[in-house]
């Protein structure tokens, strides 16, 4: 028995260092000796796994549960082998067996939480995203699932103290940082932290597009259509920047109709989804701001589709827009509307995201020296079933 240990023990090494041949080979002469080792099935199922060998992997981490069903790690990774073969219900049972028997295995209960929202099951994730927090207050990818939930329930308060908690435990966390601030009322920066809206879209690249086309995404459609009645497309000989060009929503609306299409964003993951499309002729990570100022007189269009609802003084996307822009060029952006009867021209909203009072936003453009073209209310997307309702907004740069 102790040989058998021993070759267990040299063939998780193996494991662990990527070799996995030699790993195969370990827990298979383990299997030889006794077939119904435990631990061995389960790490061979693991292996099987990086094999893409998932169906292989399922039934011998299963066999290995069935032999010790007392190990919360097996039953863990046995949900996640069912999780990513799409058998929820069992992968559901597989967390909740792993929880139940490790009640401070916060990455286990952490899974059940996620699938259980995945599953549109509301209430039960956040009790069981409450029970990691209360497990371990330091896990703090279950603090943005939590607030997320509260936050389409219509929990506000119980929002803004999620987010107060998690900035507790992480104070130098800059989402708990921003939306602590955005949903308890601080004094609202000038704009959004870059470190917040790196680590935010970084995290939601993968999902980005789908997640948009379920909430009827329409700034890109907008902005386009508005476009056509004031510059002429005909010729393929406008140089266009996608400032805040995420994915490539907007761009793919634009190639068409430009000689060059530049995008810049902060996010690299984002960008790289836009690299995928092959439709920009140059993509840049950085602030647009910055990145707008360093091209004087070089763009005869610039669209910014939801992407200035990212800050809260317009004054320096404005001017920085209007460097880079040729003379007579156009700007072309979406913002949201600041609700009626807010006591200020420009609003941090619980959603960490600004609005804008249509008066400022003409104020400001004129300042900057923009000739307003058209300013148009839009409903720019659904979220927690309602429309967002916005400003489509021109201006065009003196000739």
């Amino acid at each position: 028995m102790s040989d058998s240990r021993e070759t267990l023990q040299i063939a998780m090494d193996a494991h662990r260092a990527g070799r996995l041949d030699d790993a195969e080979a370990g827990y298979l002469l383990c299997l030889a000796a006794q077939p119904t080792d435990p631990d061995a099935l389960h790490f061979l199922g693991l292996l099987r796994l990086h094999q893409n060998r998932p169906d292989e992997a399922i039934e011998l981490v299963t066999r290995s549960v069935t032999v010790l069903p007392t190990n919360p790690h097996a039953w863990n990774n046995l949900g996640n082998l069912l999780l990513n073969a799409g058998r929820d219900d069992e992968a559901i049972a597989a967390y909740e067996r792993a929880a139940n028997l490790a009640p401070d295995m916060v990455q286990a209960i952490y899974n059940l939480g996620v699938i259980l929202r995945r599953r549109r099951r509301v209430d039960d994730a956040i009790t069981t995203f409450m029970r990691v927090i209360a497990a371990n207050p330091s896990y703090t990818p279950a603090y943005e699932n939590l607030a997320s939930l509260l936050y389409r329930m219509g929990r506000t308060d119980d929002v803004a103290t999620v987010y107060r908690r998690w900035l507790e435990v992480d104070p130098d966390n800059p989402i708990a940082r921003h939306m602590a601030v955005a949903t308890s009322g601080g004094e609202a920066p000038d704009r959004a932290d870059a470190e917040y809206l790196t680590s935010t879209y970084d995290e939601f690249a993968d999902s980005f597009d789908f997640s948009l086309k379920r909430l009827d995404y329409a700034a890109p459609q907008l902005i386009a259509s508005a476009l056509g009645e004031h510059v002429d497309f005909g010729r393929r000989s406008l140089d266009i920047l996608d400032a805040g060009c995420g994915t490539g929503l907007c761009g793919l609306l634009l190639r068409s109709t430009a000689r060059t299409l530049v995008g810049v964003d902060l996010s690299r993951a984002m960008l790289e989804k836009a690299r995928q499309r092959e439709i920009y002729d140059e993509l840049v990570q950085g602030d647009l701001c910055e990145f707008m100022r360093s091209r004087p007189l070089t763009f005869n269009v610039i669209v910014s589709g939801d992407t200035l609802i990212y800050f809260g003084a317009l004054d320096e996307p404005f001017t920085a827009a209007l460097d880079a822009l040729r003379p007579g060029g156009v700007l072309a952006f979406t913002l949201e509307v600041a609700p009626p009867g807010s006591p200020e021209d420009r609003v941090l909203l619980d959603n960490g995201r600004f609005a804008h009072a249509r008066s400022y936003v003409e104020e400001r453009l004129a300042t900057a020296g923009f000739d307003t073209t058209q300013i148009e209310n839009a409903v720019l997307r659904k979220e927690v079933g309602r429309n967002v309702d916005g400003l489509l907004v021109l201006a065009r740069a003196p000739a």
